[in-house]
């Protein structure tokens, strides 16, 4: 039989095409169909160093910030909305400049969110005159979970929080397999405020299998001679419940002064390894007969690719390369953290934004947050958000201070601690 054939059909239909057009609306405060308006608020250095005789080396952020924004707005805004940025700065020793920064940024400028916040004694509280009193979103600082509680808008930090940075540091011992070799412990809080930290702290441990015998803090923070006195009483308790290792959570200085200068009785953790920057120019006395002292921290680097271009136009604003805080010699001025806070808050700003779509709310901003798994956040290895996670960064590097260095190495790759 012949075989079978089939006529080829005389037309082809064109494949059909769909164009979705972005309709931008005036939808929120803040929020028009050509811009968006965010504020900006940062420590006034320059200030700081003229009023109180003091020499910090960091530079304002507010060059970076506004190099950064311009370079958001040349790639095209934010869905075609371009990012308009005011700036304000305070004076961190107390909350009279950061309300006014508050109230200006809020009521006269009518932000719809605010970069970096408020910081240092006095002024960091200020952070709810923006995310309760004018429900205005805030990217940035670390807010506690009585504070989120309260926010009437969208609070989210880059960076870990303090609350849960307790429990990611127990997930990093129990992940680098350092755990087991440490108990049992004892949590020490700098003051009352870190209670709740040491609690879930305690019953991570205990969920761990660890024994904690005491958990307690320091309830005359400040007063050098009673936190020894007190510190003195603890620590024969300790040797009597046979603990192996401290945990210091908080900025507590004299009493980690206190514990170094015990020698190698006692292993020493610190719960935020990032506010121990200055050890490498001045640490403790006698640290050189410490014994083990473990902390985590971050190791930033100039070559991470995560940085992108912010690398690119902070050196160009800086007019000199910007170095990460270990790499400074001498009197080199700290651009990093201009860079990093600029490079990271912005990269968020602008991924949430994005993902809220043309319809920009306070509302759509919380749910785009909300839905946001897995990030590529400039700077960690780790990072994400989610419906009941408002603290992207995942990413810890288990760290223990080296006498030979008199510097902290890294002993462990950044690991993800979220869970």
């Amino acid at each position: 039989a012949a075989p079978t054939t089939t006529a080829a059909p005389t037309t082809t239909a064109a494949p059909t095409t769909t164009t979705t057009t972005i309709v931008l609306t005036d939808s929120f405060r803040g929020v028009t169909t050509e811009a968006i308006e965010v504020g900006l608020t940062s420590i006034d250095f320059e200030g700081l160093n003229r009023d109180f005789g003091l020499s910090l080396g960091y530079a304002n952020f507010g060059p970076i910030f506004e190099a950064l924004v311009a370079d958001l707005n040349e790639r095209g805004g934010i869905l075609g909305r371009r990012v308009n940025l005011t700036t304000r700065t305070f004076l961190p020793v107390g909350p009279v400049t950061a309300d006014a920064a508050c109230i200006e940024l809020t009521e006269d400028e009518q932000v719809f969110v605010v970069l970096n916040g408020f910081a240092g004694p006095g002024a960091e509280s200020v952070n709810e005159c923006l995310t309760d009193i004018h429900a205005t979103n805030l990217i940035g600082g670390h807010p506690a979970p009585e504070q989120l509680e309260r926010a009437q808008a969208s609070w989210i930090a880059y960076d870990i929080s303090f609350s849960r940075r307790g429990i990611a540091f127990i997930n990093l011992l129990r992940e680098t397999d350092w755990l087991d070799d440490l108990g049992p412990y004892m949590l020490y809080g700098a003051n009352p405020d870190y209670q709740l930290v040491l609690d879930d702290m305690k019953a991570a441990l205990e969920a761990e299998g660890q024994s904690v015998p005491i958990v307690t803090v320091n309830e005359t923070t400040g007063d050098e001679m009673a936190t020894i006195a007190s510190l003195e009483v603890l620590v024969e308790r300790a040797r009597a419940d046979g603990v192996a290792s401290i945990v210091v959570v908080g900025e507590a200085v004299y009493a980690i002064e206190y514990m170094v200068s015990l020698g190698d009785e006692f292993a020493l953790l610190i719960h935020n390894g990032d506010s121990l920057g200055g050890w490498t120019q001045e640490p403790p006395p006698g640290i050189e007969d410490a014994g083990l002292i473990l902390t985590n921290r971050n190791f930033p680097s100039r070559d991470d690719p995560s940085w992108g271009r912010c690398i690119e136009i902070a050196d160009a604003v800086a007019e000199t390369e910007v170095k990460p805080p270990d790499d400074l010699v001498g009197d080199e001025t700290n651009y990093w953290a201009a860079m990093s806070n600029a490079c990271q808050s912005l990269t968020l700003f602008e991924m949430i934004a994005t993902a809220a779509g043309p319809d920009l709310t306070n509302e759509s901003f919380a749910a785009a947050a909300a839905s946001l798994d897995n990030l590529e956040l400039p700077g960690y290895a780790y990072a994400s958000l989610g419906p009941d996670k408002f603290d992207a960064r995942d990413s810890l590097t288990l760290t223990r201070w080296d006498n030979d260095l008199m510097g902290f190495e890294a002993i462990s790759e950044p690991t993800d601690v979220s869970d």
